[in-house]
């Protein structure tokens, strides 16, 4: 018998050590910034000057990094935003740093982006995918669309959303589109109707702590003349324009605007400007960049397979570390669909679906 008992014990180390659970993946999560916006009881004229002294007590944002982040060379231009609202209007008051101010853009809704401008992402529903955005350059030209899912789902995209209450003012510490001088900065300041906005989440009002997702992105382009106009730059070889910079308040991680979970918070506060309130924190937030991180994994693994993954073993999982904290992901996946959920049991569930929308319970 005992002749027996090595190879069994063999065995049993072999099943022992098999047994032993997997290291969870380290992933690296990074939080995107955020923003208490405060109430005003006063109205504000929009012209694109600050005159109001609701705006002096508002706070910027951080000047504009790459959209990269910032291990990308910094803008050499500063940008930054400052942000009040009533119960009529979200305004945004911007100043950008700028030597030649121009635009040659005037249709309202064409593509603003071909010339220098400010773009305005708003999220009013932070668990569905759905978004849009505001573009507006230095002659005054908007650009409103909605967005039913990211481009990465296909879209789609409507450029007849139009918010016809929205006031856009601009000022000039220069001139606009005179190559003879130097200019210094241009600024925009705008009201957007919040009652449009606060549509897009239906059945929940803007009051003390509503949360919505946010960013901002400013497209800057190199320049020529023609004939004493301004241009975009184009190679000398090939003829076709340069690339564009884009700088952002908080990073995108890629050139990419239309990844709304890298965007910031936007918070509201009933306080006045006056009065520092600070943010609160979404308790979820770990958990909801690490599903999103799976989440871009498995539409990269469609793209290249035809099919979503029936496992998260390609993508590190199911057990992932954050800062040390360990994360278990459950996957339920379909032909063409899939589930990403984390449970916590002092929380509750936190679930992401194929289609972008986000579910808490």
């Amino acid at each position: 018998m005992k002749k027996l008992l090595p190879g069994l014990g063999a065995f049993f180390v072999i099943i022992g050590m098999g047994c032993t659970p997997p290291a969870p993946t380290p992933i690296e999560v990074d939080i995107p910034e955020h923003y208490v916006v405060h109430k005003t009881a006063a109205a504000l004229t929009i012209d694109g000057k600050p005159d109001e002294p609701q705006w002096d007590d508002a706070s910027w944002t951080h000047s504009f990094i790459d959209i990269e982040g910032e291990s990308k060379p910094a803008p050499y231009f500063d940008t930054r935003v400052k942000m009040l609202w009533d119960e009529e209007y979200l305004y945004f008051y911007s100043e950008m740093e700028e030597e030649h101010i121009w635009g040659d853009i005037t249709e309202r809704d064409a593509v603003i982006f071909y010339n220098n401008d400010l773009e305005i992402f708003l999220k009013p529903n932070p668990n569905q995918p759905h978004y849009v955005e505001f573009e507006v350059n230095a002659l005054g030209t908007l650009w409103e669309l909605i967005l039913m899912h990211p481009y990465r789902l296909g879209g789609p995209v409507s450029n007849y959303w139009d918010v016809n209450g929205t006031q856009v003012g601009l000022a000039f510490n220069g001139t606009l589109n005179d190559p003879t001088d130097i200019d210094s900065l241009w600024s925009i300041e705008m009201a957007i109707p919040l009652d449009a906005l606060a549509d897009l989440s239906p059945g929940k009002t803007v009051e003390e702590g509503t949360t919505w997702r946010l960013n901002f992105s400013r497209v800057q382009w190199k320049h020529q003349l023609n004939e004493g106009t301004y241009q975009r730059k184009t190679d000398r070889t090939s003829g076709e324009y340069l690339p564009a910079l884009n700088w952002v308040w908080t990073s995108q991680h890629a050139v990419n605007m239309h990844q709304p979970e890298y965007w910031g918070y936007l918070q509201f506060t009933e306080q006045p400007p006056s009065i520092p309130q600070a943010f609160e924190n979404d308790p979820w937030e770990v958990e909801y960049q690490l599903l999103f991180y799976v989440y871009r994994k498995q539409l990269a693994w469609k793209k290249n397979h035809g099919t979503f993954s029936d496992q998260l073993a390609p993508f590190g999982g199911p057990l992932f570390s954050v800062n040390g904290n360990k994360y278990e992901i459950t996957l339920n996946s379909g032909i063409s669909t899939f589930e990403l959920s984390i449970h916590d049991p002092s929380k509750g569930t936190i679930t992401l679906n194929n289609h972008g929308y986000l579910s808490i319970k």
